[in-house]
């Protein structure tokens, strides 16, 4: 769900609505148990729910940037606590980005919904490459759980200067 749209339940609720009147099978909104009163509205309005721990997107900013979470234990608690609950609520699956490769897979081995990871290791369920990661789009970070194949990024900037060059060419 976009930033922002699920910070209540009632507007969790009636964004969801939005969202699935306009043909999404579910939502998917970052958060555990801060956000659980709205996944469990959600769910009982008949939308299916998917979780996001651990790097959380939306908030890269207010957590001070990008980082792997899980790697003390008062984190690695708060993950599971944060799986457990969602699971409760009703969740049918949950997105672990940078998470710990030990606490996703113990995550993974612990709950009864599947786990797909975003640079949380081998042993989650299910695996996603967000695609400019592995084309090299992301210059200004060095993702340490994909090598890129590509470096798009420099590509890009060079057609754009090309083409910026040309148009003053032609002046």
């Amino acid at each position: 769900m976009p930033f922002h749209s699920y910070e209540t339940v009632a507007t969790a609720v009636e964004n969801a609505k939005r969202l699935a009147a306009a043909g999404a099978e579910a939502v998917k909104a970052e958060g555990g148990r801060a956000i659980i009163e709205q996944v469990r509205a959600i769910v009982a309005a008949g939308i299916p729910f998917c979780g996001h721990l651990g790097m959380l997107p939306q908030s890269v900013r207010e957590e001070g940037g990008y980082r792997v979470k899980g790697k003390n234990e008062t984190e690695h608690q708060a993950l599971l606590a944060d799986a457990d609950a969602l699971v409760e609520a009703g969740a049918f699956a949950i997105v672990l980005e940078l998470v710990t490769a030990t606490v996703a897979k113990e995550m993974t081995a612990r709950i009864s919904i599947p786990t797909i990871g975003i640079g949380s290791g081998k042993d989650c369920d299910g695996q996603i490459l967000v695609t400019p990661d592995l084309l090299g789009m992301l210059p200004w970070y060095s993702l340490k759980h994909v090598k890129p194949r590509l470096n798009a990024a420099e590509q890009m900037r060079t057609v754009v200067t090309e083409w910026k060059d040309a148009l003053i060419q032609r002046k």
